[in-house]
């Protein structure tokens, strides 16, 4: 199993956090790899979606939990592998502290690592800023 982990602490609230992340269809405006993103019905665990990123074909997806101001867990689905993402954050004193964990499971994770090892490590930094400053951009 692979797994890449980042961390940020903001001023944002949970629920300014919240609302970027539920809007699934704008992703797009904080993940540059993100060509498109959707769900299939409400945000919440069980719902299915897709997700496609420049050069990669389509993904299928699955919400697998949902915790609203706390946790989103997605899985991306690879032959013989999946991608399972982590978004969470909780609340420290005035601080909102924000993680972003993505983790590679099954008979190929290794081959799938070493492939996507250098690209998630990068893009998951920058992700967050992007992300970050799209919350304090709406207020």
């Amino acid at each position: 199993m692979f797994i890449v982990k980042h961390t940020v602490e903001t001023k944002a609230t949970p629920t300014q956090i919240w609302s970027i992340w539920q809007d699934v269809e704008n992703w797009k405006t904080w993940d540059e790899q993100i060509e498109l993103s959707q769900i299939d019905g409400p945000f919440q665990t069980g719902t299915h979606g897709s997700t496609k990123f420049i050069g990669t074909p389509l993904f299928k997806t699955l919400l697998t939990q949902v915790e609203p101001l706390k946790l989103v867990v997605q899985e991306a689905y690879l032959s013989f592998a999946k991608v399972v993402s982590y978004q969470s954050m909780r609340q420290v004193d005035d601080k909102t502290e924000v993680t972003f964990q993505v983790e590679i499971r099954g008979p190929l994770s290794f081959f799938y690592a070493c492939m996507l090892r250098r690209f998630i490590k990068k893009k998951i930094p920058p992700e967050m800023k992007l992300m970050l400053k799209r919350v304090h951009a709406l207020g």
